[in-house]
């Protein structure tokens, strides 16, 4: 068996109707055929969604040989690729992929094989704007990172995850292992030798200026933040320092007495019995953080420092604030009940809320989240229950920009919609988006996903009216 190929595409115009929270609409939905899936040479675990949601790769056998194919398009063959498939750049534009041809590996950026080394050893990292690549290669008894093509300084280990770009892109940053001894790289000028550095605690800034990490040295561990070492606020396990969104004020979490803290801006806050490292939260105007943090037998919220309402347990990765900083919102538990705590007023219990849950709207004023109640689960939006199906994609859920639309992904038995403002679109055998994430909007009243009939692949463009 093989994949067919399309040279060219057709397009099918369904209708369906919906109804808005302003009353009747219509939902109108172009379907675009993309791809046919040959199940039996395709790798399932390779197959890619892009950022943008409009196109899909994956790895396929034949002859001996592995290649990509690219919105149907086979690329060309060697004799093996990456198990992780196409790397898609975050403006969906640009790829690269990890290859094999005898006994040299390489990585393949935009359709061109670059350097070939004795072993690749993580996957290619594209920059927040799209333009750069980097990705760490073995080259004898050393490693090194190759950065837009060019190999840099070579050193005995490259920290696990390789580089890591700034979210503004103009800096780059890893973690180099020196005889027995590491340091960080930043924008290739070497840091202090360290006896440990937590790979996965180092974080640049939003405005890319500032840097924090977490380094040992003999049994002693503490956080680095722009350089320097902040040793007066022990710690007793990695903690990932929080930039604000504005740059301007950090956070981790320090131990002193069996208690933990919070560090904010060089300052130890209240201690608690234990503080839920993931939790904690800038809000968006950088001005609030809070965190949740175990007092007791109990957990509860501290927010600016101020402690709320003691539960029997927090969703840790459930807390957030809405967009204008306002509010707050996460999901409590008391016994085998879970509810959404919104503004300190608890509302309705269910048997189940994933994470991920609840949203807010764009203009804060709107909330909603999944739940499961008998065996069903179900969309609760500004505090009503919309229609249960056997099946909700937790991370599909999302507000339309001006907040007027509601949108997930629901289904039941084999078939799955997409549901707007509790109307149901047209059947699949699967919807596609971005690593399982939400439905993306193009404008306020337009969307789009990938969605499949069988081992057809279509790209679902829709339109309200």
């Amino acid at each position: 068996m093989r994949v067919i190929l399309f040279l060219c595409s057709w397009t099918l115009l369904l209708l369906c109707n919906a109804f808005t929270q302003e009353g009747k609409s219509e939902r109108v939905a172009k379907e675009t055929f993309i791809d046919r899936l040959d199940t039996a040479i395709v790798f399932q675990e390779s197959i890619a969604i892009s950022p943008d949601c409009k196109k899909i790769s994956y790895v396929a056998r034949g002859e001996n040989r592995q290649y990509v194919v690219l919105q149907g398009e086979k690329q060309k063959a060697y004799d093996g690729i990456g198990t992780s498939g196409i790397i898609f750049s975050p403006d969906s534009k640009r790829n690269a992929y990890m290859a094999k041809e005898g006994d040299k590996f390489f990585v393949v950026v935009d359709g061109m094989e670059q350097n070939k080394y004795e072993g690749i050893g993580s996957d290619p990292a594209f920059s927040p704007n799209s333009k750069r690549v980097a990705y760490v290669v073995r080259d004898g008894d050393n490693q090194l990172v190759v950065l837009d093509g060019h190999a840099l300084k070579r050193y005995q280990g490259i920290g696990i995850g390789g580089p890591v770009f700034s979210s503004n892109s103009k800096r780059m940053a890893y973690i180099g292992k020196v005889g027995v001894k590491f340091l960080v790289v930043v924008d290739e000028k070497e840091g202090k030798l360290y006896d440990r550095i937590a790979v996965s605690s180092f974080a640049f800034s939003p405005n890319g200026l500032r840097t924090a990490y977490m380094a040992q040295n003999g049994v002693e561990l503490f956080c680095i933040v722009d350089g320097e070492e902040l040793k007066q606020f022990p710690v007793t396990r990695e903690s990932v320092p929080i930039f604000s969104p504005n740059s301007k004020r950090y956070t981790y979490v320090a131990t002193s007495s069996n208690k933990d803290f919070v560090v904010l801006d060089g300052k130890a806050d209240k201690p608690y019995d234990m503080i839920a490292e993931k939790s904690i939260k800038f809000s968006p105007d950088s001005k609030r953080i809070a965190y949740v943090a175990r007092d007791s037998s109990k957990w509860c919220v501290v927010v600016d420092g101020k402690k709320g309402k003691l539960y029997e347990n927090i969703g840790i990765n459930t807390f957030v604030f809405s967009p204008n900083s306002k509010r707050i919102a996460y999901v409590a538990m008391k016994g085998s009940e879970r509810f959404i705590v919104v503004d300190g007023i608890e509302g309705k219990k269910h048997d189940a809320i994933p994470e991920g849950n609840p949203i807010f709207s764009q203009d804060s004023k709107r909330l909603a989240y999944i739940a499961q109640s008998k065996g069903k689960w179900r969309v609760v939006v500004d505090r009503i229950d919309q229609k249960p199906y056997e099946y909700i994609g937790s991370g599909t859920l999302s507000f339309s920009p001006d907040g007027k639309y509601v949108v997930y992904v629901g289904g039941d038995g084999a078939k799955r919609v997409v549901v707007v403002n509790g109307k149901e679109g047209n059947q699949y055998d699967v919807i596609l988006t971005h690593r399982g994430g939400k439905i993306l909007f193009d404008s306020p009243a337009t969307f789009h996903y990938l969605a499949s009939k069988g081992n057809e692949i279509y790209l679902v463009e829709e339109q309200i009216r």
